[in-house]
């Protein structure tokens, strides 16, 4: 066993950061360096969570001598420079999901990922880790069900804005819940059926634009209802509803229907009915233990903000990084087999091109394919192409 493990420098003062800084801590890593967007929100974060160093400057955490590995939960659109550039530097990254507003943010990623391939690149996608869907999993690959036919989720929560303005209300820069809970759902389906999307349809609707604290000539345009279709590659057929409009408990099911019977998740529990039976019966049950949860240092209000199953997704998630770095004794070595459920960047970029597919399909009311690129789109194919044709030369 290793005598330490890895320092950690975080950036972003969400509700995640909240409460993955006290899992880290209770898993025996040290929370080293703090990044906030201004200088007295990294100082009020530093101060809420124990952080001795923290800065509104990116380079002062990447650079700090004791920071190892990098977790990134912040607005999306500075997730993916940040992680690239962490990766460049030799840094293990964790990243919040979504990757990044839009696909050719992920592809970042997934380039600097590939350009060094011994460095941890995670996506944080908890549900995977929980235990109520790793056992769906196994029951799946064992034939419970047979063939996936038909994949159903409904997730109902209520949208809280902040007092101000911010990300979380643009629609541009990754707000709505299409990327925020959609993103999460999308890797959770690839994840459990082992196929991915081939076409999408969707619907995304804005019916909360304005709220006491934000109105005026400030509007907010991400979504907070949306609903759409995929068709799998092997002929599986997806519908997903995400109602952000529900006030109270937050209540999420994913239904897999097949030919043999049907697993369903319900909050953190997990329900299964074969084809020949009359009722459904219970197969994993995981109780709501709120002292399990304050074990970890998690304060109360971080708790309400976060549903409970991404909550106890993400605390087995960080077990798995800590065994991952424990198995070897070499400070920033660490071996990939506790992981082996994690999404990694490729798997970000899948989503976050669905995500996309399913934001044209609602402009252009039509179903669009999903189309994996590996190279950026040009930003000016028209200056691009005269560029092209030019004769000029630098002799």
């Amino acid at each position: 066993m290793r005598k330490m493990l890895p320092g950690v420098g975080v950036f972003g003062t969400t509700a995640a950061i909240r409460c993955l800084v006290p899992i880290f801590k209770t898993c025996g890593f040290t929370v080293v360096a703090a990044w906030g967007r201004t200088a007295e929100e990294a100082k009020q974060l530093a101060a809420e969570l124990d952080i001795d160093f923290h800065t509104d400057k990116i380079d002062e955490v990447l650079l700090h001598k004791d920071v190892d590995v990098v977790l990134i939960s912040c607005s999306p659109h500075l997730q993916a420079p940040i992680a690239a550039k962490a990766l460049g530097i030799g840094k293990h990254v964790l990243c919040g999901s979504p990757a990044g507003p839009r696909e050719r943010d992920a592809l970042r990623m997934v380039h600097a990922s590939r350009y060094y391939p011994r460095l941890m690149s995670v996506m944080c996608h908890g549900l995977r880790f929980l235990p109520a869907v790793t056992r769906m999993r196994a029951l799946i690959e064992e034939g419970f069900i047979g063939n996936i036919n038909v994949c159903e989720v409904k997730v109902h929560f209520a949208t809280n804005y902040s007092d101000r303005f911010d990300w979380m209300c643009d629609e541009m820069m990754g707000g709505g819940a299409l990327n925020l809970y959609g993103s999460n759902i999308i890797d959770l389906v690839t994840f459990l059926t082992g196929q991915r999307a081939l076409k999408v349809h969707g619907m995304l609707k804005t019916y909360t634009k304005q709220t006491t604290n934000i109105k005026g000539i400030r509007e907010i345009t991400s979504d907070d209802f949306c609903t759409f279709q995929l068709e799998l590659d092997k002929g599986a057929s997806v519908t997903v509803t995400l109602n952000g409009l529900l006030p109270g408990q937050f209540t999420h099911e994913i239904i897999l229907l097949g030919d043999r019977g049907r697993l369903t998740v319900r909050g953190s529990d997990l329900y299964g009915q074969k084809r020949e039976r009359v009722k459904e019966d219970l197969l994993h049950f995981d109780p709501v233990n709120y002292k399990d949860v304050e074990s970890f240092g998690i304060s109360e209000s971080v708790r309400r903000e976060i549903p409970t199953p991404y909550m106890k997704g993400m605390i087995r998630m960080m077990e798995c990084v800590r065994d991952a770095f424990n198995r070897v004794e070499e400070r920033q070595g660490w071996v990939a087999e506790p992981l082996a459920n994690a999404a990694t960047f490729e798997d970000s970029f899948y989503v976050q091109t669905v995500v996309d597919a399913i934001r044209q399909s609602s402009k252009c009311k039509e179903w669009v394919s999903v189309v994996l690129k590996d190279q950026e789109t040009e930003p000016n194919p028209f200056l691009s192409a005269a560029m092209r044709r030019s004769t000029f030369s630098l002799q």
